[in-house]
Formats: structure tokens, sequence, C-alpha cells
């Protein structure tokens, strides 16, 4: 394991910890004040500012409660998400982002027990 030492709002360090594994697909998961990623994407930034994002989330929607509203409401799930992906595909050079995008409405669309489908998932993540 490896750790590095991102930033958010250029205060807030915040400690990533490279692992060899995490569970099923996942390849990145923001544990509140840090972040675990799994060591293939380790240096794919898309994928840090995503979890960034979420550690963003974390702190301001007051830590705990965050976490508690995150895991226990689905329309507050999405919203997260829509947002930690949208920074994740602005932090895309733009030949990777069509791709990108494709990929991340279909991680949102199956991954998160949300209900919805990868149209309506694109579209969310084109909308600003």
């Amino acid at each position: 394991m490896r750790i590095r030492l991102h930033s958010i709002w250029h205060v807030v360090p915040v400690p990533v910890l490279v692992v060899r594994r995490l569970p099923g697909r996942i390849v990145g998961l923001c544990m509140g004040p840090f972040v675990l990623l799994r060591v293939d994407y380790a240096d794919d930034w898309p994928t840090v500012v995503h979890e960034l994002e979420h550690c963003k989330q974390f702190w301001r929607g007051g830590a705990v409660i965050h976490l508690y509203r995150y895991l226990s409401n689905p329309a507050y799930r999405l919203r997260a998400e829509i947002e930690a992906y949208q920074a994740e595909l602005a932090a895309c050079p733009p030949a990777e982002r069509a791709r990108r995008l494709y990929d991340s409405a279909r991680a949102l669309a199956h991954g998160y027990g949300l209900g919805v489908d990868i149209g309506l998932c694109q579209r969310l993540l084109l909308a600003a």
C-alpha cells in the first residue's frame, strides 16, 4: 500500500491510500476524510478528482450526516454521484470524454442501486 496526499479547497489534506484490491468492480472509494484507490487507477487523474469531490461532499454535508444521507436516500446519492462524475468528466482530456461519459453513465445506472437507465444518466451528466 502507498499513501499519496492531495488536498481539497487548497487547504484540507486528503490522504489517498493506493491498494491492490477493492471489493467487486470498485476502483475508488471515498471513506469520508480519506480515499482508497485501486493501484491500476492511482494515476488516473479524473478518477482521483471524482473521489476528491466526494471528500468535499463529506465535509460540506456535515460528515456523518452526509454519510447517512448518502447511504439511506437514493435521490441524495444520485445527486452526489452526478456531481462527482461531472467533476471527473471535466478533468478528462477532450478526446476521452465521449467514452468516459458512456462508462460513467453505465456505472451510475448499474452500480449504485438507483433504478435509473443509462440514457437518463447521460442526460443528467451533461446537464450543468
